[in-house]
């Protein structure tokens, strides 16, 4: 059985990548975290991490595990954080949904910013795709929705955050293309893009451009998240194609603009009711997140 505690050291030592630092700021002995994490290894029948006497680093495996692992801490920490507030009956309680680009973008520290200038209203904070967080919208399950335009829903409002060109990400290990190749280079390489039911406007808007060059995508694998796209870049299996707002997380990474003639770009918005336009806690959300835009 996985716990939670290992969960949590898992991600420390990820972050540290060094068994004393992450042991103290843990609280714990070197030898209780390594034998956390060897249970955890254990569970997921696979390595998380390659040690030496010099350095710790993690696998492929961890890596993807790390993404899962932060969104599962998260939600876990969200569910806590919403039922204190219930049981203390403190303030308005409004549910923001998320896509995987948002999360690492800095649209966070703008919530994070709503929730510090505002105590008065809790916010609890769901990942769900621009798709879900339409029906979610729909049908009353989340408040504001943060997401990517084009919309089909009728009856919502929606105001620009901001649009991120997009950008190739490679392991220069595996792959050399040049900054600003011509679409050959690219087209004639793997490309690691996202699934059609998470994002088909995008999709479509890619496979189409490919078909104008005379090419088609080499789409050879489909990645669930960005940052998903960011790892299966790191392991060499093809080139991601990613927003500007997640490139930062590119370490050991070659990361360089699309040619100008690229149509792909990301939109983000921020979605809600109209029937709520008038609420004043959302109205509040909505200020703060457009506060930088």
């Amino acid at each position: 059985m996985m716990e939670l505690k290992a969960i949590r050291l898992f991600v420390i030592l990820a972050e540290e990548l060094h068994f004393g630092r992450a042991a103290k700021r843990a609280g714990v002995t070197q030898s209780v975290l390594s034998v956390q994490i060897k249970r955890l290894e254990d569970v997921l029948e696979a390595k998380l991490f390659t040690r030496s006497t010099r350095e710790v680093q993690l696998t492929d495996v961890g890596m993807a595990f790390w993404d899962e692992a932060l969104g599962v801490l998260r939600r876990v920490d969200q569910a806590v954080h919403a039922a204190k507030a219930m049981a203390a009956g403190s303030g308005r309680l409004i549910r923001i949904g998320i896509t995987s680009a948002v999360e690492v973008s800095s649209l966070m520290d703008r919530i994070a910013g709503f929730r510090a200038t505002r105590p008065d209203i809790q916010v609890l904070i769901r990942e769900l795709g621009t798709v879900e967080q339409e029906a979610a919208l729909g049908n009353g399950d989340i408040d504001v929705g943060i997401l990517h335009p084009p919309l089909d829903r009728s009856g919502l409002i929606t105001t620009s955050l901001s649009i991120d060109r997009f950008f190739a990400v490679l392991h220069p290990a595996f792959f050399d293309l040049k900054p600003r190749a011509a679409w050959s280079a690219l087209f004639n390489q793997p490309i690691i893009f996202y699934p059609r039911r998470r994002a088909p406007r995008l999709y479509d808007q890619f496979v189409g451009f490919a078909e104008t060059k005379g090419f088609s995508a080499n789409i050879v694998a489909e990645a669930e998240s960005f940052l998903a796209a960011v790892v299966m870049a790191r392991a060499g299996l093809g080139i991601a194609l990613l927003p500007r707002q997640v490139t930062h997380l590119h370490k050991g990474l070659k990361v360089f603009p699309l040619r100008k003639d690229c149509p792909l770009s990301l939109e983000t918005a921020c979605a809600i009711r109209e029937a709520e336009a008038s609420d004043v806690a959302i109205r509040a959300c909505v200020t703060a997140l457009r506060s930088e835009a």
